[in-house]
C-alpha cells in the first residue's frame, strides 16, 4: 500500500530536507506495526528523491522509549514515525551519538481525519458539564476543534499541560499528567483502549474514548479496570517463583529496580529470577517455568497478556506485603 493512501502527514518534504541538510547517505525508517505496510513505499520515495540508501527496521516501535538503536548505529539518520521527542531521548545513552545532534528525527504522523463528528457523537455519553480533553500526538492538533464542538452544546472542555510531553492535552501509555485537570469526565480522542484505560486508572475518572477513524465510542470505568488488576494480585498470592522482567529498550531499561524487587522477594522466602529481553511478549515467556511475572518496563504491558499473570512493580509489592492496595489504586 502507498503512504499517500493513509490519512497521516508523513512529512516527506521534512525528511528530504533533513537528509540534504545533514548530508546523510544512509537512513533508517522505524514505523509502528500498523504502518509497516507503507514502509516500502516510503523507502522507495526517499531513495528516488534523495539517492540515499534506506534501511527499514523490522523491530517494534511502541513509543519514543523504543528506538531501534542497533539500526541507529549504522545509519546517518533514523526517522522514527508516530511519536514525539520526550525525556526518554534526553536520558538514554544512544548506541552511537553525533557530537552535536542526535541521529533520531521524529515524524509525528499528524492525522488529517476530521475529529468533529465523533466528538459530537460523544456528547451523549458525557454526564457532567466539564470534560478533560486529551489525545495522542496524531490528533492533539485538533483538540481546539473538539473544544469548540463541546462548547456549542454547553460543555466546558479543559485541555491540561503535560509535565513531560511536548503538547498540551497529549498523553502516552505511561504518561497522563495532562489528564489531571478539574473535570467530571474525560474525553480521549484517538484509537484503541490502551491509552484511555491507563487514563481511567491514573485519574480515577470515567473516560469516553472517541475514535475519529471508526466513529465508535467506548466508555471505560476505573472501578472495572481496578477489579481486573486486583484479581491479578490475588492470583499471585500463592506463587512461589517469579520472573522479574527487564526490557533492554533504552527508554524502559531498569535493571537496578528489577534486582531490588528480586531481593525483596527472596527476603520473603520466594524464588525470583531477573529475565532481560528486548520485546516482552507472551511468546518470549513460553519457555520459562515460573508461577508469575513482574514487569519493570512499560507499565502498561500487563494489559497485553492473557496466558500469563504479569504484575506491575507496585502490584508485586502488594503481593510481598510491603505496599497497600489502596496506595496504588
Amino acid at each position: 500500500m502507498n503512504w499517500k493512501d493513509y490519512p497521516y502527514d508523513f512529512e516527506l518534504e521534512k525528511i528530504t530536507a533533513q537528509i540534504k541538510e545533514r548530508g546523510a547517505r544512509r537512513v533508517g525508517l522505524q514505523l509502528p506495526d500498523g504502518l509497516k505496510t507503507v514502509a516500502t513505499s516510503i523507502a522507495a520515495e526517499i531513495s528516488d528523491t534523495t539517492g540515499t540508501e534506506v534501511l527499514i527496521s523490522g523491530n517494534s516501535c511502541y513509543g519514543a522509549c523504543d528506538i531501534d538503536e542497533k539500526l541507529e548505529s549504522v545509519v546517518d539518520l533514523l526517522f522514527h514515525f508516530g511519536h514525539t521527542d520526550t525525556f526518554f531521548l534526553k536520558t538514554r545513552v544512544p548506541a552511537l551519538k553525533e557530537k552535536t545532534r542526535t541521529k533520531v528525527v521524529f515524524i509525528e504522523l499528524r492525522s488529517s481525519v476530521d475529529v468533529k463528528p465523533v466528538v459530537a457523537k460523544a456528547v451523549a455519553e458525557i454526564k457532567g458539564d466539564t470534560v478533560g480533553l486529551v489525545s495522542t500526538v496524531q490528533h492533539v492538533h485538533a483538540l481546539n476543534e473538539a473544544k469548540e464542538v463541546l462548547a456549542r452544546v454547553g460543555k466546558e472542555a479543559v485541555i491540561g499541560k503535560s509535565r513531560d510531553l511536548k503538547y498540551e492535552g497529549q498523553v502516552l501509555g505511561c504518561m497522563f499528567s495532562s489528564a489531571m485537570v478539574p473535570c467530571d469526565d474525560i474525553l480521549f480522542v484517538g484509537s484503541g483502549t490502551f491509552h484511555p484505560a491507563g487514563i481511567a486508572l491514573y485519574t480515577d475518572k470515567r473516560v469516553i474514548a472517541a475514535d475519529p477513524f471508526t466513529k465508535q465510542l467506548n466508555v471505560l470505568e476505573a472501578d472495572a479496570l481496578r477489579k481486573k488488576r486486583y484479581l491479578a494480585i490475588a492470583r499471585a498470592l500463592d506463587a512461589k517463583a517469579f520472573g522479574i522482567l527487564v526490557s533492554t529498550k533504552s527508554g524502559q531499561f531498569n535493571p537496578d529496580e528489577a534486582v531490588s524487587l528480586a531481593r525483596k522477594a527472596v527476603d520473603k522466602g520466594l524464588n525470583a529470577f531477573v529475565i532481560a529481553m528486548n520485546d516482552i511478549t507472551e511468546a518470549n515467556l513460553l519457555g520459562f517455568k515460573l508461577d508469575a511475572f513482574v514487569n519493570t518496563a512499560c507499565p502498561r504491558l500487563a494489559d497485553d497478556f492473557s496466558q500469563f499473570n504479569v504484575l506491575s512493580k507496585n502490584e508485586f509489592e502488594v503481593v510481598l506485603g510491603v505496599r497497600s492496595w489502596e496506595s496504588i489504586y
